[in-house]
């Protein structure tokens, strides 16, 4: 039994629902920091890094490339097909 196709509109949502979760997952939207004090002069580091809102370390590179990747799959999976000759 061949599996049933999704309509376009499925397919649309869907992907609207994949990028929003993409979104929570991977857009930088914490800017987290940290500092190691030394006793010594000039020695003392700090680094910070971007989080987002489920705590992964991200940047704004990976979550764009996600959400491209998100959009190519869904443009790819929504468009008509054509009928075989």
């Amino acid at each position: 039994m061949p599996l049933r196709r999704r309509s376009r509109g499925a397919t649309v949502w869907l992907g609207i629902l994949a990028a929003v979760i993409a979104t929570v997952a991977f857009a930088p939207i914490v800017t987290v920091g940290w500092c190691a004090d030394a006793d010594e002069t000039g020695t003392s580091t700090c680094g910070s890094s971007a989080t987002s809102l489920v705590g992964v370390e991200t940047s704004l590179w990976l979550w764009a490339a996600v959400i491209v990747a998100i959009i190519i799959t869904t443009v790819v999976r929504a468009r008509p097909r054509r009928a075989p000759k």
